[in-house]
């Protein structure tokens, strides 16, 4: 398929309204959250509960700032250190919930890995985390089908809800072309032979409030067009099964409510990209918007 791949007609008027009341509604800063400083630097975003408890169990020093708080140690190591350490006895608090054992690089605003920290605890702080997603399409004629995965049942966030092909945490030292592949066969079983197929096409921004504080993360945005022939085959057991959805079914799926938020933010961008969203309404302005990295 051509990168230059466009559909000649692009959603209803009323669809466009609706697409757009979604993303306000769930997406972008409260007036409450202040902002998180590390050493000095700007990288998270706390909400009036995890404020006080954070200025409450921090042990080291701490400074009260006009927009938000500044956390101190003498550093990096240490940081990484003592945020983990709070971070495992508000899990032993039962504060702390989904605890994974795997962490994830707590970054400066160019990209340069400070600390690391586990991801259970990105949301609590506000820090930035990054994920990959990898949209599946078949090509048909002149048309596109998005390949969608239905997340297990057992899945603590977002259980049964509809996701993109495959979708991840990119972990502490991984590249987001290494996490693509990895879970591409990890959730989809993606042979190694397809995986030159997978392409770069997108970074956004999502930042929204969840139960277990902020979630703040760059999500970077890959495609894959696959075979006719091939069957996605999960291997992890992290989706309970795909289907193969046209594009008004998938639009349906968006307009009911049963996509994640972040599959459906990056189905979104796939859509404008593919000339589905009017480039003149306030949704297509927005979602160009959040293609750049966010300043504090």
């Amino acid at each position: 398929m051509s990168q230059s791949f466009r559909f000649g007609q692009v959603f209803a008027s009323d669809v466009h309204d609706a697409l757009w009341d979604w993303a306000q509604t769930n997406y972008g800063a409260s007036d409450d959250w202040c902002i998180l400083y590390l050493n000095g630097l700007p990288l998270g975003r706390l909400n009036p509960l995890w404020r006080e408890r954070l200025g409450q169990d921090w042990t080291d020093r701490q400074s009260t700032l006009s927009d938000g708080l500044n956390l101190e140690t003498d550093g990096w190591p240490e940081m990484g250190d003592s945020l983990q350490t709070l971070a495992q006895q508000w899990r032993e608090c039962g504060w702390l919930k989904g605890w994974r054992g795997e962490k994830f690089d707590i970054c400066d605003q160019s990209g340069k890995p400070l600390c690391a920290l586990e991801r259970a605890a990105f949301r609590p702080f506000g820090l930035m985390s990054q994920a990959v997603h990898l949209n599946g399409l078949v090509e048909t004629e002149n048309s596109l089908r998005f390949w969608i995965g239905r997340r297990s049942p057992h899945k603590a966030v977002d259980p049964n809800k509809l996701d993109n092909l495959t979708g991840g945490g990119i972990s502490s030292g991984e590249r987001p072309s290494e996490a693509v592949c990895r879970e591409g066969e990890e959730e989809a079983g993606i042979p190694a032979s397809l995986t030159p197929h997978i392409r770069p096409t997108a970074q956004i921004y999502s930042l929204r409030p969840v139960n277990r504080g902020v979630h703040n993360e760059i999500l970077h945005i890959f495609d894959i067009v696959l075979p006719e022939d091939f069957q996605p085959a999960n291997q992890d057991g992290e989706v309970a099964g795909f289907e193969l959805m046209d594009i008004p079914t998938l639009l349906d799926a968006m307009l009911g409510g049963h996509m994640m938020h972040d599959a459906q933010l990056v189905t979104l961008e796939a859509c404008r990209r593919y000339g589905l969203i009017d480039l003149k309404h306030p949704l297509s302005a927005w979602l160009d918007s959040i293609r750049c990295r966010p300043h504090f």
